[in-house]
């Protein structure tokens, strides 16, 4: 379906631009107004770039959850509760979005199957989550699960981020320091040495050197670093094998990676759980929470673990050769299926990892931050040294 951008008007007279997927101009219109807007002026929208932003983040997804389940607990018609969240919603990209769920709603589509038709937002995990509440006419528990295991990613999700701040500190203060010493200090100090006549120490002449180069080569460097940064984006969404090994490389990281993994595995066993309390099947289960893991190397595995489930084998058996899962692990996974309390016991391992990865953060952070903070004294005391030699040989070379 074309999308359009258009320009168009609130009841109070406030003027709003965004863009939506429609058939034609009249259908646009319609959309519009069922949104509570009057269309001004409407044209086609380009299309986008390597870069798309997302439709909605996992706190318009919460919202949702929460807005749904409220709908299902007072049995109120589904089609006007969306229609009274999508007035309320902040993100405009997202309330078109359900606009459009709630145009497919009234064209006689369940819920599913509309979510379905916007896999960049709802995933497989989600749709078949709400697919199974359909049957089992469970809303309302469903999608309170759904809240519940939305709310504890998002928890995990910032700590997470917390791993990546002082890193990404400490780099910038490097990169700062360099661009002062390369583009300012360091002229300066190689015409003062030039004019002296004074032999210049190795250190201060290969950052001297490479001032030189960045200088006079700035642009051309900084065009060879965007395009292979972007050949690399190119490749990297178009080549299967080489994203794989990306994401093998990201989990063979020293703490970082080790984080990453329980970070994934942690969502993983906690969807699965949820998808079987919800009853679907454990293959769909297992297949939709592969599709999840955000990992190739992780979904290579699990889709793995599937092949052997369908060929016969067990669960903790199947899972246990992928070499993905400690031993305690295993061996809760194994008394659950024996006991059939499968869901239970994929509970308990998320909870699991969710634990252990939040210590694993911790115990990074701990380590993390003295070694950066010993990598940026290394590297300020290289520049200085490479600064201060030459000061300290012209203060011996003055006479007494």
């Amino acid at each position: 379906m074309p999308r359009f951008r258009y320009r168009a008007a609130d009841l109070q007279g406030n003027r709003v631009q965004g863009e939506l997927s429609a058939l034609n101009d009249i259908d646009l219109d319609l959309r519009l107004r069922r949104m509570g807007f009057m269309l001004i002026r409407a044209r086609p929208a380009r299309r986008r770039g390597l870069w798309v932003h997302g439709h909605a983040s996992r706190r318009d997804l919460i919202s949702f959850c929460f807005h749904m389940q409220q709908i299902a607990r007072t049995n109120a018609p589904l089609l006007d509760g969306l229609k009274d969240l999508i007035d309320s919603t902040e993100n405009s990209r997202f309330r078109e979005l359900l606009a459009l769920v709630a145009d497919d709603l009234e064209g006689g589509k369940l819920l599913s199957e509309a979510l379905a038709g916007h896999p960049e937002v709802f995933d497989r995990v989600f749709v078949a989550l709400v697919r199974a509440a359909e049957k089992s006419d469970q809303m309302e528990t469903v999608f309170s699960r759904l809240e519940a295991r939305l709310k504890q990613q998002d928890e995990l999700q910032a700590e997470f981020t917390r791993l990546l701040i002082y890193p990404s500190l400490a780099a910038v203060a490097v990169l700062v320091a360099a661009a002062v010493l390369l583009f300012y200090l360091t002229p300066k100090l190689a015409l003062l040495v030039t004019s002296l006549n004074l032999p210049m120490p190795f250190t201060t002449r290969a950052l001297v050197n490479v001032s030189e180069l960045v200088r006079h080569h700035f642009v051309w460097l900084l065009a060879l670093f965007a395009g292979g940064s972007l050949g690399l984006a190119v490749l990297l969404r178009r080549s299967q094998r080489l994203a794989m090994r990306r994401d093998e490389i990201l989990l063979r990281l020293p703490a970082l990676g080790t984080a990453l993994k329980k970070h994934i595995l942690a969502r993983v066993t906690g969807l699965l759980s949820l998808l079987l309390q919800s009853g679907v099947g454990l293959l769909d289960a297992l297949q939709a929470c592969a599709d999840s893991a955000d990992n190739r190397a992780i979904q290579r595995k699990l889709l793995n673990a599937v092949q052997l489930i369908a060929s016969g084998g067990g669960v903790g058996h199947s899972l246990g050769r992928q070499d993905l899962f400690p031993p305690l692990v295993l061996r809760m996974i194994h008394t659950g299926e024996r006991n059939g309390a499968l869901p239970e016991a994929l509970d308990n391992v998320a909870w699991f990892f969710e634990r252990d990865s939040r210590e694993t953060i911790t115990r990074s952070l701990k380590l993390l931050e003295p070694g950066m903070a010993a990598l940026l004294g290394l590297l300020l005391a290289l520049l200085l040294l490479s600064v201060f030699l030459p000061v300290y040989q012209i203060i011996g070379e003055l006479p007494l």
